[in-house]
């Protein structure tokens, strides 16, 4: 078992990740006048000069609210907790071009001397007790309508936007808005000439769409790190900026940066997606009031910063490494306690992962028993069918146990759960009790079928030399109604209808004449065969046999019934497992018995088991994870593969049950497992000891550590503590300082000090090979 949580490792998925300026798009929002003039080249014509037609458009963009699916992560998760002090929260959107389709300020400041665009959007972090109506720093923010906000408050500063390039049915809308004072923000915003450093483009990785190229400049040359996954784009179009391209938005997420730290001690942090648009540069105007400034808050997380003593990912990762005891990843069973001196056929019967119940008969005595859920630590046998293929009720999966004169009831509760939750699903009992009625009127109606085709068979007349035989010699008692409509056809009735239909018997010969029919021996007195193509499933059948695939992977299932006993999965504890394929195969059962009639079922079980078989892999294995990580980092990355490690487990189904407990069931056990913090783990900031880690910027090396770092947590001139506390990195003067290392006489791009202040995710890998399990 090894593990690896270095600050040097690559970014946990495979696929490279390349870092851009920016994304411009290619117009932007704003009120535009649109002139068209036309003249003809001979002005003498008539007509030749016409008048210019004027047309105003409005290009309209995100302004005061945001779509919660553009969200497309945070970092640090919402409401997480852990050792943040080193790290730069960020916001990764899905609109690539959000940051960028509209101007910051009312000045449009912008410095000439960097190429890169500043974004009208900043993400702001604020602590407790900073922001008078956020006071405990909940994300609390204050709710004013569109036509509020345009108007202004004399109370606030607040932003100064062209009423008329709004659109009017936003007046009565509501926005989200903060107000802050205007000291704090003059000492948490950067100068504007540095914020365009707090926001970049980021392509490929966990994030990219399939087959999408990690390098989207058109006329870039891929530069691939020295691991092959991290990169920037250096290439410029000719005004000095990247050119809006469709092929970077088809895995492009624009990130935003904070340039302030969470402090080191534990405190709750409120993070502000805040608008720029129409606001004055701080510190904003010189007066003797004290107003705060309006910002248009468009989303807000919050978290909480705690020491390194604390439980963050790597103290967490770290306890499932061996020699953690109950922490230690190992198999899901009951262990027996030391010292308890308990017989060896039961520790025995706790080591296979069975757990002592109180059974009660159907005659109200109580047992002792065994249960044991589909999770084992072991491969269970497998369970021996009935003749019919299933089993009728729960009393036939009560398995004796000899050693202790018990019973083991695991397989008759899969059988009453699988039936408690299909009578629970009353869309489902409907569907499969009409599933098998329209099975038996199907197959009676063939048994009918077949019935009256064989006594149209005996009781056909048989030729002989001289021709049919006497009609006294086929009726022994008077005739039915059946029979005298047989008797009408085989006289001339039939010959008559024979010669207008022609002969059934040949079907390319011509039709005969009415005046020769055939005799009577030769017809057929049955409808020609059905058709032997398989005919499609119902939609009944398809439903229900969906529904039993989802059942079969346990959902919906008591968490009681899979884990029985709490101390099988303690706090902060990974557990590995067999499922038992015969605890499925009760439960379905169970679920399958409404309304069965095994004599005259069989056909729509046949039928079901086969739509079962095409509706994906069975759970063969699995993991429960029972930890802080679960809630703290809701899209933990848990990658299983075999002992070569280059092949990747089959996960079936992935989901959290519960507030810390996270499920995945695999088509196999896996050999290797490696838990990382998730792609929006690829966070920014410094290492424990407050350096920045260089990275090289060299073509084809990209990413490539220099192994030297610059000290930038105890540099003042670097880190500035403001009079509130904060600590707030000068963005602008950190590019500096780190061009003279790593790209000495150039200035750094947005996308190129991305790359320097990338802190990889931590992981965990655990190796199973050769253990048993």
């Amino acid at each position: 078992m090894t593990t690896h949580p270095t600050e040097r490792s690559a970014p946990a998925d495979d696929t490279p990740v390349s870092f851009h300026d920016h994304l411009l798009p290619g117009i932007e929002a704003g009120r535009y006048r649109i002139t068209v003039d036309q003249q003809l080249p001979a002005e003498d014509l008539p007509g030749a000069r016409l008048d210019p037609v004027e047309q105003i458009v409005n290009v309209r963009a995100a302004q005061f609210r945001l779509d919660p699916s553009w969200v497309h992560a945070v970092y640090p998760a919402a409401h997480s907790q852990g050792p943040f002090g080193g790290l730069l929260p960020h916001i990764t959107l899905n609109p690539a071009a959000l940051p960028w389709e509209r101007e910051p300020f009312t000045s449009g400041v912008q410095n000439p001397a960097r190429d890169a665009r500043a974004p009208w959007l900043a993400l702001l972090l604020f602590g407790e007790g900073e922001l008078p109506g956020d006071p405990n720093a909940l994300g609390t923010t204050a709710s004013v309508t569109v036509r509020a906000l345009l108007d202004g408050d004399a109370a606030v500063y607040g932003p100064a936007l062209d009423r008329n390039a709004v659109d009017p049915a936003l007046f009565d809308t509501p926005c989200q808005v903060v107000d802050v004072p205007r000291d704090l923000l003059a000492q948490l915003l950067p100068e504007p000439s540095d914020l365009a450093f707090l926001a970049h483009v980021r392509t490929g990785g966990e994030d990219a769409a399939p087959g999408a190229a990690p390098d989207a400049s058109p006329d870039a040359a891929p530069a691939e790190g020295h691991d092959g996954r991290l990169s920037h784009d250096g290439q410029r179009s000719q005004d000095g900026r990247l050119s809006h391209d469709g092929r970077l938005t088809q895995d492009a997420h624009a990130v935003i940066t904070t340039a302030r730290f969470p402090g080191t001690g534990r405190g709750r942090y409120a993070a502000h997606l805040v608008s720029l648009e129409g606001h004055v540069p701080p510190p904003g105007p010189q007066a003797a009031d004290d107003k705060p400034v309006r910002l248009v808050s468009l989303h807000s997380w919050t978290f909480t910063s705690c020491p390194a003593s604390g439980d963050g990912f790597g103290r967490l990762a770290g306890r499932f490494t061996p020699g953690n005891g109950e922490h230690s990843a190992a198999p899901l069973r009951p262990a027996p306690t030391a010292g308890s001196g308990l017989p060896d056929e039961l520790a025995t019967l706790l080591e296979q992962g069975m757990v002592p119940m109180t059974h009660i008969t159907e005659s109200g005595e109580r047992a002792l028993a065994w249960y044991s859920g589909p999770f084992l630590p072991r491969v269970a046998p497998g369970l021996p069918r009935p003749e019919h293929g299933h089993f009728p009720d729960a009393d036939g999966l009560l398995l004796h146990e000899p050693r202790t004169g018990t019973f083991a009831t695991g397989y008759a509760c899969a059988w009453n759960v699988g039936r408690a939750l299909a009578l629970a699903d009353p869309g489902f009992a409907t569907t499969l009790v009409r599933l098998r009625h329209q099975g038996r009127l199907r197959r009676a109606t063939e048994r009918q079928y077949t019935t009256y085709r064989r006594q149209l068979f005996h009781s056909a007349p048989s030729a002989g030399p001289s021709g049919p035989a006497p009609r006294a010699a086929v009726r022994a008692a008077a005739p039915t109604p059946r029979e005298q409509f047989e008797e009408l056809l085989r006289g001339d009735a039939l010959s008559a209808l024979a010669a207008s239909f022609g002969t059934p018997g040949d079907d390319d010969a011509e039709p005969r004449p009415r005046t020769a029919p055939a005799a009577p021996a030769t017809y057929r007195l049955h409808a020609p065969p059905r058709s032997a193509a398989p005919q499609p499933p119902s939609s009944d059948a398809r439903e229900t046999a969906a529904w039993l695939a989802r059942l079969r992977t346990l959902s919906g299932v008591p968490f009681d019934c899979l884990v029985p006993d709490q101390r099988m999965l303690p706090p902060e504890s990974l557990r590995l497992f067999h499922v038992d394929r015969g605890w499925l195969d009760a439960l379905l059962d169970g679920a399958r018995s409404l309304d069965r009639h095994p004599a005259a079922d069989t056909a729509t079980d046949a039928e079901l088991d086969g739509l079962l078989d095409d509706q994906g892999s069975v759970p063969a294995a699995g993991l429960l994870l029972r930890s802080a990580l679960v809630p703290g980092w809701p899209t933990l990355r848990v990658e299983a593969r075999t002992a070569s490690g280059t092949v990747p487990v089959k996960v079936i189904r992935r989901e959290p049950l519960g507030g810390d407990v996270l499920l995945m069931l695999f088509d196999r056990m896996p050999d290797r497992l490696t838990i990382s913090e998730p792609h929006q783990g690829l966070h920014f900031g410094v290492d424990d000891q407050g350096n920045v880690a260089l990275r090289s910027l060299a073509p084809g090396e990209v990413g490539r550590p220099l192994e030297r770092s610059v000290p930038v947590g105890t540099d003042p001139a670097l880190t500035v503590t403001t009079p509130a506390g904060a600590r707030v990195l000068d963005i602008g003067r950190l590019a500096v300082r780190l061009a003279e290392d790593v790209k000495p006489g150039s200035p750094l791009s947005p996308a190129e000090l991305a790359v320097q202040l990338v802190r990889a995710p931590e992981q965990l890998t655990l190796s199973f090979e050769g253990t048993t399990r």
